[in-house]
């Protein structure tokens, strides 16, 4: 199995330019691509197979992952100066996700369900709710090879971001705590494919670490 690399990027955030793109998800994710050969021009895919996912840990770092080697210097040359610092580490974890296993998880999620409207259409609703939320989580779990043993909300609100011309608006909440593997390979296809929708805007990193360590 390819080891997930994880990158810890330091923005300069007192720059102009890398200040708007810290401001707007969709711009972030399009200024990630370019440690990606050739997808850095919009439009352009991703390498065959990437699953691209990365959260915002505070106001100037990032945590990302991705499948492939990320060339974080790529970003830096067409943009000098926007990096402050960088670490990237791989990470596999075949055989770590053993059945019964306790971990400490993080993981910034747009939680939203499926409802049919007044006129009967399908439509993604946000779940505002912190039992409804949890539950949401939970649900996540059965699906994705974990028991919710925990769990914290340490942050829930509303984004809204630009995508040219269209006005994005998403609801995401943090959540940190305990869980449980119950079935160790698809927790690995969840960490590495990511949880719930969003996963272009900063949603679906499911961070996991020891139960005495912090994800």
């Amino acid at each position: 199995m390819t080891p997930l690399h994880l990158s810890r990027l330091t923005f300069d955030d007192r720059d102009p330019r890398t200040a708007r793109d810290l401001a707007s998800p969709y711009a972030l994710h399009q200024t990630l691509r370019w440690a990606f050969p050739g997808a850095g021009v919009e439009g352009a895919p991703l390498p065959d197979g990437e699953r691209l996912l990365w959260r915002r840990e505070d106001r100037a770092t990032l945590l990302v992952q991705s499948l492939t080697v990320p060339d974080w210097e790529a970003l830096n040359a067409r943009h000098p100066g926007s990096l402050r610092g960088r670490e990237v580490k791989a990470v596999d974890l075949t055989g770590a996700l053993t059945p019964g296993r306790a971990l400490r998880f993080r993981l910034r999620a747009n939680v939203t369900v499926r409802r049919l409207d007044e006129r009967g259409r399908s439509r993604r609703h946000a779940l505002r709710g912190p039992h409804e939320q949890l539950l949401w989580l939970e649900r996540q779990g059965g699906q994705h090879g974990f028991d919710l043993l925990a769990a914290d909300i340490a942050h829930s609100g509303t984004v809204r971001t630009r995508k040219g011309a269209q006005t994005l608006t998403l609801h995401t909440v943090t959540f940190g705590g305990l869980i449980e593997v119950s079935d160790g390979a698809a927790l690995l296809a969840a960490v590495r494919g990511g949880l719930g929708h969003a996963k272009a805007l900063g949603c679906g990193l499911l961070s996991l670490a020891p139960a005495g360590g912090a994800p």
